[in-house]
């Protein structure tokens, strides 16, 4: 019998695409900024001129259910 170590997992990643928003929720890319667009889902973050989505928070916002966002003042 080998005493192998398995290969370390790759780690989740901190910030998710568009289009990993969309699969998770099961949409289209065009569905997922619509619903940005009319406050219904939670808003990404930007870095230079990437937008991406916080993985842990939009997970944690699945799991609730999706609820309404609190809107920026």
């Amino acid at each position: 019998m080998s005493d192998s170590i398995p290969p370390p997992k790759e780690p989740e990643p901190l910030l998710i695409t568009v289009r990993e928003v969309a699969t998770i929720l099961g949409l289209s890319t065009r569905s997922v900024w619509r619903l940005l667009r009319t406050g219904k889902l939670l808003r990404p973050v930007k870095i230079g001129g990437a937008v991406r989505w916080r993985s842990k928070e939009l997970w944690q916002w699945v799991e609730a259910g999706c609820p309404e966002p609190p809107q920026d003042k």
